[in-house]
């Protein structure tokens, strides 16, 4: 027994000299060798220029105790590279900013380089993993122990939020807690199970909706493992292993909702992936929108009923103009705005509370609109989101009656396509799910299709524009580029005072196209060589049109 005791005594020793000399993410490769080399193309394997970069910028003639326990200190090594101070032997944070950071006089500099760069181990796999591997816990560089976390974003949350560091800028993990992909999720789920499928099982559901698949697919992940529907028994109610109208959730503490790794391979955290708790496996993802629209549209259910990715490619209407009111525009340019201005909730979120509008400290608010509308507020792109909401809904309200009367003046009759093309188009609008704002012109003519076909059903008489609501609009001119004469093209939704002028790049006014109350509708102006263009020079125009808070601009471009 003393012989075995002394061998594995030996065997640990072996593992901890190899650990300190050719790194701990090495001794993993051995047996992990697809995550170790996921993890070597990472970011997480290449920190040590990052922080150098940092120091040299921003830490000049600091020294190495100010960084980790300074007024201003942020100490570097307990995110960017906990084990470090494991290296040789042991040693304190500070000393392991000495021993990877050059400096001079004790000192940093403008010219502070990283050193010792072989033995720096980044953010390595004992960083996140426990010496058996199966246990997360995140390594405190301070105690060189391991705190534990509850589930995999809150490991996450230690570096990438303000679980360890309260002041920190890097708020990723905070957003995503505010964030509906990160609270409510179990809620809404249950309340899909209690109010659609009472009396199923839960394998009769993953069959179905499998609600795992977009609300909680790491789930699958763990106990060591299970199927979707174990993990559907696993966080809802059920009574003789069938859901009820009382279903509720339960494990709360372990539900990992929409979590960070289902969107980020761990291991590779760069690339955009999709969790497929089916197969238990990530894949890659070509585009962010195709990352959204696994979830958000029908690239993984085809038959799904949450289709904004599709509304906004302006397709998939039956009988219905496709429509593309933001071409090129992708989910994440509105829905992960980042100002990128230090200091920034927008900034520190770097989008993950998925908001087009974000509140600041300083208590305004911050709207992804104005990216593209420069010269548009963020008080205005609220009230025209909402205008736009209240649209739709008192459109869909006719759309739901008029198809609804369709439907009963067919009781005892065959249809035509007509009705089920009304049916489906007005479904499709609002599978939307954002009321509206998302391709807000293909929403509405969807809806104008469906009120026309039922009207057509029970009256005999089409009708393309019934009470179709208007929207401010200013088109693009056309031609563009002119000479010597354009058409610019606008809508007004009520009456009001409104002005449409034309300004050089350089923001002079050139020429007032409109200037005097509207009433609501279409309007079409004229910009020509011969009147309002006379005496110009070739080159890019901007007009703009406003009424009250409402205010759009575009270019246009005048060759001569």
């Amino acid at each position: 027994m003393k012989t075995r005791k002394y061998f594995l005594t030996f065997l640990s020793l072996l593992f901890l000299l190899l650990m300190e000399n050719v790194g701990y993410a090495q001794t993993c490769q051995s047996c992990h060798s697809t995550e170790a080399a996921l993890w070597s193309s990472s970011k997480h394997a290449a920190s040590q220029a990052d922080v150098a970069s940092e120091i040299s910028a921003n830490w000049v003639g600091q020294t190495p105790d100010s960084i980790i326990v300074g007024s201003q200190a942020e100490d570097c090594i307990s995110c960017h590279a906990p084990t470090a101070d494991t290296v040789n032997g042991g040693m304190t944070e500070i000393q392991a900013m000495g021993y990877f950071f050059s400096t001079t006089n004790g000192k940093y500099t403008s010219t502070t380089q990283p050193t010792n760069t072989s033995s720096w181990p980044n953010v390595d796999c004992e960083t996140c993993h426990q010496s058996d591997m199966t246990t997360f816990g995140v390594f405190n560089s301070v105690t060189k122990s391991y705190d534990a976390v509850k589930t995999a974003n809150d490991l996450c949350g230690n570096c990438h939020g303000t679980v360890r560091h309260p002041d920190t800028d890097h708020r990723i993990y905070d957003a995503w807690l505010s964030s509906k992909h990160g609270q409510k999720g179990q809620d809404d789920v249950a309340g899909e199970l209690a109010g659609s499928h009472s009396g199923e099982t839960p394998d009769a559901v993953i069959a179905g909706e499998d609600c795992i698949a977009c609300h909680a697919p790491t789930s699958v992940t763990l106990n060591g493992g299970m199927t979707e529907a174990q993990a559907l028994a696993k966080f809802f109610s059920t009574s003789n292993g069938a859901f009820t109208s009382s279903t509720s959730p339960i494990d709360t503490v372990d539900y990992p909702n929409v979590s960070c790794i289902a969107c980020h391979n761990p291991h590779d955290p760069d690339t955009l992936s999709y969790f497929n708790s089916a197969t238990k496996t990530y894949q890659i993802m070509s585009s962010s929108d195709q990352l959204c629209g696994q979830c958000h549209g029908n690239l993984r259910f085809p038959d799904t009923d949450h289709l904004s990715y599709n509304i906004n490619s302006g397709t998939g209407g039956k009988n219905v103009s496709n429509i593309t009111s933001m071409n090129g525009v992708k989910c994440i340019d509105c829905h992960m705005y980042n100002t990128g201005i230090d200091g920034s909730n927008s900034a520190m979120y770097k989008g993950h509370t998925w908001s087009v509008f974000v509140k600041e400290p300083d208590g305004s608010v911050d709207a992804s609109c104005t990216k593209c509308h420069s010269t548009m507020s963020a008080d205005s792109a609220i009230a025209l989101v909402q205008q736009w909401k209240n649209n739709f809904q008192a459109l869909d309200s006719i759309a739901e009656a008029k198809v609804t009367a369709a439907a009963n003046h067919l009781t005892n009759s065959i249809d035509s396509s007509n009705f089920e093309e009304a049916q489906f188009n007005m479904t499709y609008a609002e599978s939307d799910e954002s009321g509206g704002v998302h391709n807000h012109l293909y929403s509405v003519e969807l809806l104008n299709d469906a009120i026309s076909k039922a009207n057509l059903i029970v009256t005999g008489i089409a009708s393309n524009n019934f009470s179709k609501p208007l929207t401010f609009n200013l088109a693009q001119n056309y031609p563009n580029p002119f000479n010597p004469s354009t058409k610019i093209n606008y809508t007004i939704p009520k009456q009001g005072y409104v002005t449409l002028k034309v300004y050089d790049i350089l923001g002079r006014e050139v020429a007032t196209l409109v200037n005097g109350f509207k009433n609501e509708g279409n309007y079409t102006t004229d910009f020509n060589e011969n009147i309002s263009a006379k005496g110009l020079t070739s080159g890019i125009y901007i007009y703009q049109l406003k009424e009250g808070s409402f205010v759009q601009t575009r270019k246009m471009v005048l060759l001569k």
